[in-house]
């Protein structure tokens, strides 16, 4: 008898995945001397101490600057209508500001990072230095990761006197605002703003009324443990109440008692091209999951529930399932995209479960039975998106599109033995 995920059911479990604010923002009191920035592309360098920075050197500091540009297609462009601010590479200034000592990196990876990857290291690397003037702003936009390991950025704010230049983010659907100009003001001691925030949040600086807004972002990245460290999983204070839900159910008789799959969308987006050449991008980017991606594979792993990233490709109705990417760009079709996959790369047809004998329903574009009865938990989103150039022969040869989407899929067991993920014994 094919088991069912009645409507309860997939709602419980779905409610049950809390999606964390994905940044962390606050103020840092810090040692006096460490307020001080060196500047200039010349000879002619500049020492400014924010700690009580005239206008005429904020200004100066501001004209030393060059116009911001922004990411597009891999290219740099500079466009004053979309941002305006100045800003100054890495090569041309110096803080003293230590990220180390200061306690900032340890506050960023505790707050921002959960569960395995909280328990790990990060790298910041110092990236740019803006300056946003009157009537300076940046549009909403994304970060562009340098890298699959680079998770998010960190944004420094001086404290400087400034109206406006408030950092606004969103992410599925709600949003969050850091205005540094009000949470500097009114501070006696040396203090810094700052946030930090995943690649995946789209940002914008708001209009600046007055003042300066003086930042220095840095790129965040994981650090991979070495190969004889091994870090126990622990499911994130967010991810407990999805285990909580997910054993109730794994408890429960009524829920898959035959067993079944579940599939579960992303909530987060990943730079999939950035992986290194010759790795599989989805076993490479298993590593490197956030937020409620990274709580539902790490409660199924502590659950032993085999839980893998597979790539999802539909077309004329059929949708397959692969393990693996496969390499699609550049061949030529004379038959439906998911067919070929199943015969030359083991892909398997889904397809929801109904009431019968077997594990399989029939398929809708034609005769046939699928491999995997895979029940949706949450939905398969566009964040992730794999795409392919293919040449498709019909009445003439046609150049097709093969876009695969990334998903979590989850085996579940049985009623009675739910495990189905091999566990080492020791």
């Amino acid at each position: 008898m094919t088991s069912i995920l009645t409507a309860a059911q997939r709602e419980k479990l779905a409610k049950a995945i809390i999606h964390k604010p994905p940044y962390c923002s606050g103020t840092l009191p810090v040692p006096d001397g460490e307020l001080i920035l060196f500047y200039g592309k010349d000879e002619d360098a500049r020492r400014l101490d924010f700690g009580g920075a005239s206008e005429g050197a904020l200004q100066h500091l501001s004209q030393t600057c060059e116009a911001a540009t922004f990411g597009l297609n891999k290219e740099d462009i500079l466009d004053e209508t979309y941002r305006k601010a100045g800003k100054l590479d890495s090569p041309h200034f110096a803080v003293k500001l230590d990220l180390d000592s200061s306690g900032l990196l340890e506050i960023v990876r505790t707050k921002l990072l959960e569960g395995r990857k909280a328990q790990g290291s990060i790298h910041a690397e110092l990236y740019k230095l803006n300056v946003y003037g009157e009537g300076s702003f940046f549009k909403p936009h994304k970060d562009t990761p340098r890298s699959t390991n680079m998770f998010g950025s960190l944004v420094i704010v001086y404290p400087t006197a400034h109206e406006g230049g408030a950092l606004t983010m969103s992410h599925e659907g709600e949003s969050w605002t850091f205005d540094s100009g009000k949470m500097l003001a009114g501070h006696s001691e040396a203090r810094i703003g700052y946030v930090a925030f995943f690649s995946d949040v789209d940002h914008e600086v708001t209009l600046v009324k007055s003042g300066y807004r003086v930042t220095i972002t840095y790129n965040l990245y994981f650090v991979d443990p070495p190969v004889y460290m091994s870090l126990s999983p622990s499911v994130s204070s967010t991810g407990e109440e999805f285990r909580s839900a997910f054993v109730a159910l794994l408890a429960d008789p009524t829920f898959l008692p035959t067993g079944g799959h579940l599939g579960f969308g992303l909530r987060h987006e990943y730079p999939l091209q950035e992986k290194p050449e010759g790795t599989d991008v989805l076993q490479y980017m298993k590593k490197y999951l956030k937020g409620s991606d990274a709580d539902i594979l790490l409660v199924c792993e502590e659950l032993s529930l085999e839980v893998e990233l597979n790539i999802v490709f539909e077309d004329y109705g059929d949708t397959v399932i692969l393990p693996k990417a496969p390499e699609v760009e550049g061949i030529y079709l004379e038959e439906n995209l998911c067919d070929y996959l199943r015969r030359e790369c083991e892909a398997k047809l889904i397809g929801p479960p109904v009431d019968g004998t077997s594990d399989t329903v029939e398929r809708s574009s034609h005769e046939g039975q699928v491999d995997v009865a895979l029940q949706w938990v949450t939905d398969l989103t566009q964040l992730n998106v794999q795409k392919s150039n293919y040449t498709a022969y019909g009445n003439e040869a046609d150049l097709a599109h093969a876009y695969g989407y990334i998903a979590l899929i989850v085996e579940v067991g049985k009623l009675g033995d739910r495990a189905t993920r091999a566990t080492l014994s020791v």
